[in-house]
């Protein structure tokens, strides 16, 4: 069985996740959003086309859990309320609240923290997650997400019962204050 399918069967079906997958029906391309970056060479911001979207109606040779999936914020959201509910979201349950701790929990030194730099900008890391374990001005330590491509973030801080998703497709807002910005703002929510 190949990931999708697994995934489609095992996760996105019994979540309820309806528009998530690493590929769409050609019909609906038009739902994609437009990608958008700046220019390093003129400091502009425009449209980003290394890839059509018809790049998505076909499926990839080598699908990855680590990327590459298309989805909604709606379907984000079940799927962040099963980790948040450790396992369990409208149904049976998907995850043992031990794979949901093995994912939740960071598994690095304090040694390979203060090595990653930017790329872990001081979190920890769970299996597929970064995990926060310094407290800050925004977050607590136990607060779990990820952050993709384009401007997509989401992150559960179960210490408040709280889920926060921005799905912004343009890159900049993980490097030019956007990202902070969310994370302060959902933290004072």
């Amino acid at each position: 069985q190949s990931l999708g399918a697994f995934l489609q069967d095992r996760v996105f079906e019994p979540l309820g996740m309806r528009d998530t997958g690493f590929v769409m029906p050609a019909d609906q391309v038009g739902r994609l959003p437009t990608e958008y970056a700046t220019d390093l060479s003129t400091g502009k911001m425009g449209e980003v086309t290394i890839t059509g979207p018809d790049v998505w109606t076909t499926p990839p040779p080598f699908p990855s859990g680590a990327g590459g999936l298309l989805s909604t914020v709606d379907d984000y959201l079940a799927f962040a309320r099963l980790l948040l509910g450790r396992g369990v979201h409208q149904g049976p349950r998907l995850l043992s609240e031990a794979s949901v701790d093995a994912m939740i929990t960071n598994h690095l030194t304090p040694e390979q923290i203060a090595g990653g730099g930017v790329l872990l900008d001081g979190q920890g890391w769970g299996y597929c997650l970064g995990v926060s374990v310094m407290p800050d001005a925004v977050s607590a330590p136990g607060r779990y997400g990820w952050s993709g491509g384009y401007g997509t973030t989401w992150f559960n801080d179960p210490n408040r019962g709280r889920i926060a998703i921005a799905l912004t497709q343009v890159s900049d807002f993980l490097f030019n204050g956007g990202l902070t910005e969310f994370n302060q703002l959902a933290a004072q929510a």
